[in-house]
């Protein structure tokens, strides 16, 4: 069935960045596809290089960024002003609940936080993330946030839409999710984009390791930093279970939560798939 063929997830290859992804090319239950240059999946774009940036509008045709941030995040490293580009504010969270977002803290604030917060646990820092995952689709402010990130796509009639939150992994990996699911492209694609972010991040969380065990000696501290920086199949199948047990389905979650009723699926499907 076309619907079940996966395709390679790749990053788009920027120089100051590293997690931005268009979906365009993921195969839907029916056999169409997303549309190329249409959506985009990043981390902050703080530091993008002049290059990056003629890329993303030239190639990508970027039209739309979507930015998840909180405002302290967006504040202490805002996103480049790109010509000819919307820039939409729209934070998921209304207080500094998710992972590690570095707010106003060095690499020695976020080390010593990780110790207070997981302690000698091995688990904690696992549990840690679910319970992050669990509030993206529970919390109200949370729910509020993503649809209107679904009014924006339903709206953006031309160009691509790019949305990010500080590592591209937890905030705007959950959104990925949901508009995956929202375009019935099939679970087993979904999860192999979620996971994608630990190759494309693979670089910068063992440079931060690193750091951690110079510092202070403690393998165990780096493990926990590991699991805050990198994703499971676990924190995703947080969201499904959310979605299946507590609502007999991810498309009903969408209804209910989102405001995605068949005429918004529809129109979704319409602007970007082909």
């Amino acid at each position: 069935m076309a619907g079940n063929m996966m395709q390679e997830v790749k990053r788009i290859p920027l120089k100051g960045i590293h997690n931005t992804r268009d979906l365009g090319g993921y195969t839907a239950m029916d056999g169409s596809r997303i549309k190329p240059c249409r959506l985009i999946r990043s981390g902050e774009l703080f530091d993008l290089t002049k290059e990056d940036k003629e890329v993303l509008t030239r190639d990508y045709g970027l039209a739309a960024v979507v930015d998840f941030r909180t405002e302290a995040e967006r504040y202490e490293r805002p996103d480049p002003e790109l010509d000819g580009v919307t820039y939409i504010v729209n934070p998921i969270l209304h207080e500094k609940v998710l992972g590690i977002t570095r707010e106003k803290e060095t690499d020695e604030d976020v080390v010593g936080r990780v110790l207070r917060q997981l302690g000698g646990n091995e688990d904690a820092g696992v549990e840690y993330m679910k319970n992050i995952y669990s509030n993206l689709l529970t919390d109200s402010y949370c729910k509020k946030q993503y649809a209107s990130f679904f009014n924006i796509l339903l709206n953006q009639e031309k160009g691509a839409v790019l949305w990010h939150c500080t590592a591209g992994k937890d905030r705007a990996g959950t959104g990925a999710a949901l508009l995956l699911c929202a375009l019935e492209i099939p679970r087993k694609q979904i999860v192999a984009d979620y996971m994608k972010v630990n190759e494309f991040a693979a670089e910068s969380i063992d440079k931060m390791m690193a750091m951690v065990l110079e510092r202070t000696g403690d393998t165990r501290l780096g493990e926990h930093i590991r699991t805050l920086f990198t994703v499971q199949e676990s924190y995703i199948n947080t969201l499904f279970k959310i979605m299946e047990e507590g609502y007999g389905s991810a498309r009903n979650y969408l209804k209910e939560e989102m405001g995605l009723n068949g005429d918004g699926i529809m129109t979704l499907k319409n602007k970007y798939l082909q």
